[in-house]
């Protein structure tokens, strides 16, 4: 029978990937290090080049048309390697590598690799909609960003703190944010600070 991976199962295996790091909610997650304790290797486009990769397409997709191809988890075997698009600033490179060891931590099932500007066809919707969902929580977990929510920190703080983007840190503020907002008004306290209006 096939898993069903609800959010907050989902959550609940970002949480123990992130304290078998040792890290707490208020920790930054290095998916580095994380793609490393899963044996899973990182490689760029230019290392490709070691494998063949013509020099014109490296120029494609790092110069010419950067933004058409983020990263891909790709099977050797029995292994997995995940591919990443060096141009991207670091945020979202981090980013593209937690979204594929969502993948990789959800046992998401592909028969081949395309290396498109999106994974369409390569996953379903939703599986990547999962491994969004997990990116998030392996990078900005829902009990620091209710945290957060609760002491008034914009996008810019969060994005900072956990070295996300700052649409990144929106996305995953915006529950939370709402949330806050809602206890504010029901229970008569200001959200930016915690505390009781006097």
């Amino acid at each position: 029978m096939k898993l069903r991976w609800t959010q907050a199962l989902m959550r609940e295996v970002a949480q123990e990937e992130r304290a078998g790091l040792g890290l707490g909610p208020k920790d930054p997650l290095d998916p580095y290090v994380l793609a490393e304790e899963h044996g899973i290797g990182v490689y760029t486009l230019e290392d490709l080049q070691k494998f063949e990769m013509t020099a014109v397409a490296l120029q494609h997709f790092t110069v010419s048309s950067s933004s058409v191809w983020s990263a891909a988890l790709v099977p050797l075997g029995t292994a997995r390697v995940i591919v990443e698009n060096e141009s991207h600033i670091l945020v979202r490179r981090r980013s593209n590598i937690a979204h594929e060891l969502g993948h990789h931590l959800l046992e998401h099932s592909f028969d081949g690799v395309i290396l498109g500007e999106d994974h369409k066809r390569q996953f379903n919707p939703e599986q990547e909609k999962q491994a969004t969902f997990m990116a998030g929580e392996l990078l900005v977990p829902l009990a620091a960003a209710q945290r957060m929510a609760y002491d008034g920190w914009d996008n810019a703080r969060v994005a900072a703190a956990y070295v996300v983007s700052e649409q990144f840190a929106q996305m995953q503020m915006k529950g939370p944010r709402v949330r806050a907002q809602r206890a504010a008004q029901k229970y008569g306290f200001s959200s930016s600070t915690g505390r009781a209006r006097p």
